[in-house]
């Protein structure tokens, strides 16, 4: 509005400078008065015109009011013509991170066991393009919004969550479905005034001694594992000993229902003719007394 006062005061003094024409007549300069008044008139126009139409840039929703009176229509990305008396206020729809800048909030927050956590947290939001209007005149502008609303809504939201959480919970390799529940937590919080995307878990600390505690049960739960996984190789290697065992036992049954006093006078004789002359070989006789022979030599027993 500032804008089109001045285009209106800037009309109105090429209007008084037009009037001066005549008088300046005499002095032989009417023309040229008359060619500043229409000039600082036309400028005045032009001031006045450029304000009546506005651009609304990418990822942008323009909210127009007039006389504290807020247009229920949200003006879309691309040019367009308003009434020059009216202000245009300016929110982005797209996502935004907050804080902003790639920074964190830090929150404390109490877990079930009322034990004092400190959270680095982030979120991405973005604004609804449809209920900016409204959002406009119930909240203010989108600054107010980020460090009010959205501010107020991520703190709530955040220590909500944690509240319901035991300090073992937060610290469990599961933290994305802690950011899960906390984004459900915020979005509650903030209504149908923002849309959170996401939540960002940056960073979690926790008191010194309960630190130690974590640390010594991580540690703990590490023995107890490596301990599990010996005993099962124990108990693999009993068990491969316990086949091996089996399988030399069924063999052994095997072999011995084979050894017939056919086959092993068969074997008997098949090995004479593998060994070499002068061995000492075992006769085997129907006494039971055993004799022994010297192959090639011609000797006695």
């Amino acid at each position: 509005m500032t804008t089109v006062i001045l285009g209106i005061i800037v009309v109105v003094i090429g209007a008084i400078i037009r009037s001066g024409a005549p008088a300046a007549a005499q002095r032989g300069g009417e023309g040229a008065v008359r060619l500043a008044g229409y000039g600082a008139m036309a400028a005045g126009i032009l001031i006045i015109v450029s304000n009546a139409i506005t651009v609304i840039g990418v990822g942008q929703v323009g909210i127009l009011h007039f006389l504290g009176t807020v247009d229920e229509t949200p003006l879309n990305e691309g040019v367009h013509f308003v009434n020059p008396l009216a202000s245009i206020e300016k929110m982005s729809v797209q996502e935004q991170s907050f804080p902003a800048g790639g920074g964190v909030e830090v929150i404390e927050a109490q877990t079930s066991e009322q034990l004092n956590v400190t959270l680095e947290i982030a979120i991405l939001f973005k604004l609804d393009r449809e209920n900016a209007p409204d959002l406009y005149r119930r909240l203010g502008s989108e600054s107010t919004i980020k460090s009010s609303i959205v501010l107020n809504a991520v703190r709530d939201g955040v220590r909500s969550a944690i509240a319901t959480k035991s300090i073992n919970e937060i610290f469990s390799p599961e933290r994305r479905e802690i950011a899960g529940e906390m984004l459900r937590e915020i979005q509650e919080k903030a209504g149908d005034r923002i849309e959170v995307v996401e939540v960002f878990v940056r960073d979690v600390q926790a008191p010194a001694r309960v630190q130690e505690a974590i640390q010594a049960r991580t540690e703990r739960e590490q023995e107890v594992e490596q301990e599990r996984f010996q005993t099962e190789i124990i108990q693999e290697r009993a068990q491969q000993a316990v086949e091996e065992a089996r399988g030399i036992a069924e063999a052994q049954i095997i072999i011995s229902s084979g050894l017939t006093p056919a086959y092993l006078t068969y074997h008997y004789i098949e090995q004479l003719g593998t060994l070499p002359a002068g061995s000492v070989v075992y006769v085997p006789t129907e006494g039971g007394i055993p004799l022994m022979r010297q192959l090639g030599g011609g000797g006695t027993p």
